[in-house]
This record gives C-alpha cells, structure tokens and sequence, in this order.
C-alpha cells in the first residue's frame, strides 16, 4: 500500500505507520515531501514483525533522508505469503457473527452526539 505524505514524520507517526504494516499484515510505503517543505524520511515496511523462526524483526525496507531522491524497496511476496499462513493475523480468527454491534446503523451510548449532523441523538443504552 503506497500512502502519499505531507507533514513532518517523525517518531510517532512512523510509529504509527509501522504498526499498520504489522497489524493488516501488509507492505507498506509512505513518500513524504523533502525538506524544506516537510522533513521527508519516506519509509517502507515489510509488515513482517517475526522471523520464520518467530524470533523479532525489523521490518524496515527503507527510510530516506531529509533530501529529494529516489529510494527502492524491494518486497518478498512469496515471504509475505508465507507468513500469512503462519502468522495469526489476518481473518484465520475472525468472528464476523459478532460484528454486528460495529456495523448497525444505530449511535448508542456513549457515542451519541445530538450536535452530529445527520445523526439522531441516541444516547439510551440499547
């Protein structure tokens, strides 16, 4: 997933962007405007936190610097593939059955908002 950038990255937005890689279980790349108007350090993560011997990772790719250029990242497909079937991420555990909370259209306690346009003020506890 290729996400375009336009403000400072620093530690915890890369943070962030890390995490997402390793919860969805994806390739990531983040390219950032270089200095002066950001402070670029476009990155890319393999989202392989683990090892195939399940021993700790770093799942940088790249980060550039602060100045324009062009930085590759190469990805393993075939290793993300893998770990898919390993890993116990990803909808191996899923229980779509007990979605339905999140998916009703109802707005219930404590998320009710009577200022939220469009939304009806729904504040009792279903």
């Amino acid at each position: 997933m290729l996400t375009p950038n336009a403000c400072p990255l620093e530690a915890n937005r890369l943070g962030q962007f890390r995490a997402r890689a390793f919860e969805n279980m994806i390739g990531v790349a983040m390219a950032n405007y270089a200095a002066p108007q950001e402070n670029g350090h476009s990155v890319a993560f393999d989202g392989a936190a683990f090892g195939a011997d399940g021993a700790p990772r770093d799942p940088l790719l790249v980060q550039a610097g602060e100045v324009v250029g062009v930085y590759l990242a190469s990805f393993d497909l075939d290793r993300r593939r893998a770990d898919h079937l390993r890993e116990v991420w990803g909808d191996a555990f899923r229980r779509p059955h007990r979605d339905a909370a999140l998916l009703a259209p109802e707005v219930a306690a404590p998320f009710g908002r009577p200022d939220a346009a469009g939304v009806p003020d729904n504040r009792a506890v279903r």
